[in-house]
């Protein structure tokens, strides 16, 4: 069964003031209703009698000790929009936009000239401007990681340059440096099992 409600903002609003409405229209029904009996004790009361009759003061109905509450309540209101309309609170403020930093630091002055030297379709231009950033390791072309991708790798550069060129590897290949790090040499363990033979 499909739900029958306003999904959007202006409908809840709408319904929120309908029920208000009809919340105040029984308050005021039921305080009307209740003078009417004080008024004419023992006698059957008419719909007419009760719609003519005045809604009662809040000083009437409610005791002491609410009504100051609520002159409190209404002074510190009407404290707080004296203060609101102060000329210091009006003048207009400056926002100061702070462009953020982009991700990737600016490429030198010769790469750049790069780009603007030939064309992408011979192989010059922006094509080999790409390949000479591609060529570049990721700690150096951006100021922090942007990819969670990036992160398992971050800062370990200098270990990656140093373990490849004692092994001889390539550039980018890490798998020597994974199994010296996670892997054990000797296989693995089984002496904590020989108990359970």
């Amino acid at each position: 069964m499909a739900r029958n409600f306003p999904a959007d903002t202006r409908g809840q609003r709408a319904l929120e003031e309908l029920y208000e409405k009809e919340t105040k229209s029984q308050i005021a029904w039921f305080l009307k209703r209740e003078k009417v009996k004080k008024d004419y004790p023992g006698q059957i009361v008419t719909p007419a009698q009760i719609a003519e009759t005045p809604v009662p003061k809040l000083k009437d109905v409610l005791p002491s000790h609410l009504m100051e509450k609520i002159s409190r309540i209404q002074a510190s209101q009407e404290k707080s929009k004296v203060y609101a309309k102060t000329p210091t609170e009006m003048m207009p403020v400056k926002e100061q936009f702070i462009e953020p930093l982009p991700d990737m630091f600016p490429a030198d002055q010769p790469t750049q000239r790069i780009l603007y030297d030939g064309i992408s379709k011979e192989g010059n231009g922006r094509a080999k401007y790409l390949q000479t950033r591609n060529k570049l390791d990721l700690e150096d072309k951006y100021r922090y990681p942007v990819l969670s991708s990036m992160e398992y790798g971050w800062g370990q550069t200098e270990l990656i340059k140093h373990m490849s060129a004692q092994v001889g590897q390539k550039r980018r290949g890490r798998v020597k440096i994974v199994e010296e790090s996670f892997y054990r040499r000797n296989g693995i363990p089984f002496t904590h099992c020989s108990d359970m033979l």
